[in-house]
């Protein structure tokens, strides 16, 4: 078939020209990174060069383009108050999100030429801070839930970060077909559960991580199948256990009924106790089932692949929490996509590159907030169009021909493949997810073109220490449902609210004394860092791809060692 754009092609196959594998050197964080000859042929298929920035670079600057676990209260131009994804330092206009889905707004309106003698970041920046976006994202099947971003198919939740099926849950980040539950991260088909991460299939289970199918079980790190279990490690179908001792239940109940988490002094107490047993505990260097030649961490049902967090892919590298998804790299936060790269928080795509927060499309490139779209370039928020620069209409002719020249153009100053820079993002680097993935000062942030928010620690807000909340959850009233207390952490103000303080009676847990984020971010540290290492089991030497940074303390062991040590 005939090349649509033959100019950039015959460049882009010309880079291509006698490739072979060899080393890099990152242009952003100045460190080394091999190129194999997978990574060659799988970005020449689809037509954009050899990335020039690591692995975990990319990543970062996708993360630096959808907001963060803030939200915010805006005012708008026309008088009413919103709740927003946006600090009110961001340069975008913002609609309320009902008005933005509406036939009332066009994004066509906001339409321009444009300018081949001009860098096509240097354009998209004067175009993006022009076009609304909504508010906050959130699908139309979510109730009463205002105070929740990137959620689907959820009621009555609270401050929770892309959720699905969720309901009576608040501050939990990529929780699916979750109940009543507070502070949880990545937790699947759980119901009463709180301050865990990894989760599965899990009931009334708290201060737990990568837990399957447990029941009342507390402080208790890699357990399946087990119930009524304290502080255990690495536990197959076991009851009545505490710090992996076997009880009786008599003796086991007594035990538990000693140590009253209901006061936060004995929860600050036992959080530290349970790290230092942790510390020691054997942590497998990687999750994957019924997989072939996969490389990575919570992997399902995969084959070839690099990454973490995947489910049902095939050919997919260098990608981070996805779902059937194939012939595709540098991808995160995706579902049912084909042949895409350097995408993030998108879904049902054919042939996107470049692209945030679409559904939907075919041959879209460096575009945000589109649904149902083919062959549209740097567009935002359209719908059901066709041959769109910049949200401007041309002829399927005009189009193609314009796209060719600037894409080679882009292609000749080293634009073209590379992700949004930081300095377009309408999110501060610190109201940004990348924050919670990769953490860094605002002087770094700054230095990379991005923008930084001083939050209300920073500015008159009145709070009081966080040392007049009650230690003992009984003495706890209605009356802190009123005040605003100052994190001792982060120095930011926060608040308890109803439903954190009904889920923490049912649970006669105490209640946390830092602002949510800073637990949010913690939790995300529990679940190590998204990037890949290598490093040597701990019994039999073996080198293995894990995300478990060679600082941490517990005893690596491969899959083998593993089902050894701990299974046999």
């Amino acid at each position: 078939m005939q090349s649509k754009t033959p100019q950039f092609d015959y460049a882009l196959d010309a880079l291509y020209q006698g490739m072979t594998p060899h080393v890099r050197t990152c242009v952003e964080t100045r460190t080394s990174f091999f190129v194999s000859q997978r990574d060659i042929d799988a970005y020449r298929a689809l037509r954009i060069p050899l990335p020039t920035v690591a692995p975990m670079v990319r990543l970062r600057r996708m993360r630096a383009a959808v907001a963060g676990f803030d939200l915010f209260r805006r005012t708008l131009l026309d008088g009413p108050s919103v709740v927003s994804m946006y600090d009110p330092e961001s340069s975008v206009p913002i609609l309320p999100a009902n008005e933005w889905h509406s036939d009332r707004f066009d994004p066509m309106k906001f339409g321009c030429a444009y300018d081949l003698s001009v860098s096509f970041f240097d354009q998209w920046q004067i175009f993006s801070n022009a076009v609304p976006r909504p508010a906050i994202i959130q699908d139309l099947k979510t109730e009463n839930s205002p105070w929740a971003l990137y959620t689907a198919s959820s009621k009555n939740v609270y401050f929770t970060y892309a959720g699905m099926d969720e309901e009576n849950v608040s501050y939990a980040d990529f929780s699916i077909a979750s109940r009543d539950s507070v502070d949880i991260s990545y937790v699947y088909r759980s119901a009463h559960c709180y301050h865990s991460v990894l989760l599965n299939a899990c009931l009334r289970t708290h201060f737990s991580e990568q837990c399957n199918r447990c029941i009342d079980v507390i402080f208790s790190l890699a357990c399946s199948d087990c119930s009524d279990c304290f502080g255990c490690t690495n536990l197959r179908r076991k009851k009545f256990c505490f710090l992996n001792e076997q009880l009786t239940e008599e003796e086991y109940r007594e035990r538990c009924k000693a140590i009253d988490l209901s006061d936060a002094s004995v929860v600050e107490a036992w959080e530290k106790k349970i790290q230092e047993i942790w510390n020691k505990a054997y942590r497998k260097a990687g999750t994957i089932y019924q997989s072939e030649r996969a490389i990575g961490d919570e992997l399902w049902s995969c084959k070839d692949v690099e990454g973490i967090s995947m489910t049902n892919a095939e050919r997919v590298y260098y990608a981070f929490t996805l779902m059937d998804v194939k012939d595709s790299v540098d991808v995160a936060l995706a579902l049912q996509l084909e042949r895409c790269a350097n995408l993030v928080g998108s879904q049902k795509g054919y042939e996107n590159k470049m692209v945030n927060t679409c559904e939907g499309c075919i041959d879209i490139e460096y575009s945000e907030l589109l649904a149902s779209c083919e062959h549209c370039f740097g567009c935002i928020g359209l719908k059901y169009k066709k041959y769109c620069v910049l949200n401007q209409q041309y002829t399927e002719e005009e189009y193609w021909k314009l796209v060719d020249q600037l894409k080679t153009d882009m292609l000749a100053h080293g634009e073209y493949g590379e992700f949004f820079p930081y300095r377009v993002s309408p999110w501060a680097y610190n109201t940004s997810h990348a924050d919670a993935q990769f953490p860094m000062e605002e002087k770094e942030a700054r230095a990379l073109g991005a923008r930084w928010y001083a939050f209300a620690q920073e500015r008159e807000v009145q709070a009081q220490s966080v040392d007049t909340l009650p230690l003992r959850l009984k003495d706890t009233t209605e009356e802190a449902l009123k005040e605003v207390y100052r994190c001792p952490v982060s120095g930011r103000a926060f608040r308890i609210v109803k439903p954190e303080l009904d889920l923490h009676r049912e649970f006669g847990i105490a209640l946390p004394r830092v602002h949510p984020t800073v637990r949010r971010k913690e939790r995300i540290k529990q679940c190590f860092p998204i990037v890949l290492q290598e490093r040597a089991c701990s019994a039999c030497s073996t080198i293995v791809a894990t995300r478990i940074p060679a600082t941490y303390p517990s005893p690596l062991l491969c899959e083998s060692c593993y089902e050894e040590r701990v299974l046999g």
